[in-house]
Formats: structure tokens, C-alpha cells, sequence
């Protein structure tokens, strides 16, 4: 369900008037003045509709799967913690970079929680399992691509690649941090820790 209310946020703020979303861009002069919303809000705002779908899709999507194991409060607060250190690495990294927007550090978090989470919290071979298999491998291909782009000739004279690829970047490092935290919340709170670390199970006391 958060997956899908981010997603659904990003898409009102679609709709703002252009005066309203030029206050949530990332905006590097605004940032250091003091206005540090933008650290988040900038990852909820898109330059063309193609991203907007492409992202809120990915979102929703993964996110529906992320809940199945994942509480939301504790999804919330990895993104609210995850969101400022992506686009502060953009700040620092690509001091020249004036303006980003786009949802493709969040949606790099969503997708690593998502296939790691199918891959090996599933019943091997299942449906579940292999599309999170096909997910991992679509992902792949996705960033893959995005790289030999970024480091070809041509690639370097786009503007918007190296930020795309940065905040990506980071988001998929973030996502697999988050998803071994909330990995092992989720073995424990399921009692299938000791699965992990090959001891039988404890056994649960009988009741009288």
C-alpha cells in the first residue's frame, strides 16, 4: 500500500500548477538557502510523462509484493532516510547539477526489496519465485543498458543520464541495505531465523 500512495502522490504533483511544483524540484541554490524539502520532494517530481509511468508503475507494483513482508511503518522510514541521502549523494557528486526530478532512486529501493524478498522468501520454483527471477533480470538489463549509454561517446553529452544513473545507483546499494534490515525482522518475526543459520527450529511450548 505505501508503494502505491507514493505513487499516487507523484502523480498529484503532476497536476500542481507549475508555479507549485518549481517548489519541490531539486533546485541546488534553494537547497543550500535552507529549503531542505527538496531532498525529498524532488524524487516525487518528473520532467516527462513517460518517467511518471514508468516509475509510479514500478512503484506500485514492487510495492504491492514489498508489503506481503514488509510493515508499513517500518517501509515509511527507510524511504524517509533512504530519499535526502540519494539526492544529498546527487548535491555532492554532480555539484554542477542544477535541476532533477524523478522517482528512480525510490523505485531502485521498491524493485530490491521486491526480488530479493520473492527470490528468497518464496517457495522455490514457484510462480512467485521466478517472477521475481524475471524482475531481476528485467532490472539488470534496465540499469545495464543505462550504463554503456552513460559511458559511451554520446552518452555523456545527455545531462540527465549521469543524475539518473547516480540516484539509481544509490538507491539499489540503499534498497539492499534496507532489504537485509528488514530480511531479518521478517525471519524473526515469522520464527524462521534459525532456518538461516542451518538449526532446527526451536520448539514452541505446549499450552495445558
Amino acid at each position: 500500500m505505501v508503494g502505491v500512495l507514493f505513487a499516487i502522490a507523484c502523480w498529484a504533483i503532476w497536476f500542481l500548477s507549475p508555479h507549485n511544483v518549481a517548489l519541490l524540484v531539486f533546485d541546488k541554490e534553494a537547497i543550500l538557502a535552507g529549503e531542505w524539502w527538496r531532498l525529498w520532494t524532488a524524487q516525487m517530481t518528473h520532467f516527462k510523462s513517460s518517467q511518471l509511468i514508468l516509475n509510479s508503475f514500478i512503484i506500485a507494483l514492487t510495492g504491492l509484493v514489498v508489503g506481503r513482508f514488509v510493515k508499513a511503518h517500518h517501509l515509511i522510514l527507510s524511504l524517509m532516510l533512504a530519499m535526502p541521502v540519494m539526492t544529498g549523494l546527487l548535491l555532492m557528486l554532480l555539484p554542477d547539477y542544477v535541476d532533477y526530478r524523478g522517482a528512480f532512486g525510490v523505485a531502485a529501493v521498491m524493485a530490491m526489496l521486491a526480488i530479493w524478498f520473492l527470490i528468497l522468501e518464496t517457495e522455490r520454483f514457484s510462480q512467485s519465485y521466478w517472477f521475481g527471477v524475471v524482475l531481476l533480470l528485467l532490472f539488470v538489463l534496465k540499469v545495464g543498458i543505462e550504463t554503456l549509454v552513460l559511458f559511451s561517446p554520446s552518452g555523456s553529452r545527455s545531462s540527465e543520464i549521469p543524475s539518473v544513473w547516480l540516484i539509481q545507483s544509490a538507491g539499489i546499494l540503499i534498497g539492499l541495505v534496507v532489504f537485509y534490515a528488514a530480511h531479518q525482522i521478517h525471519a524473526s518475526r515469522t520464527g524462521r531465523y534459525d532456518r538461516y543459520h542451518d538449526t532446527p527450529p526451536r520448539p514452541r511450548p505446549r499450552l495445558p
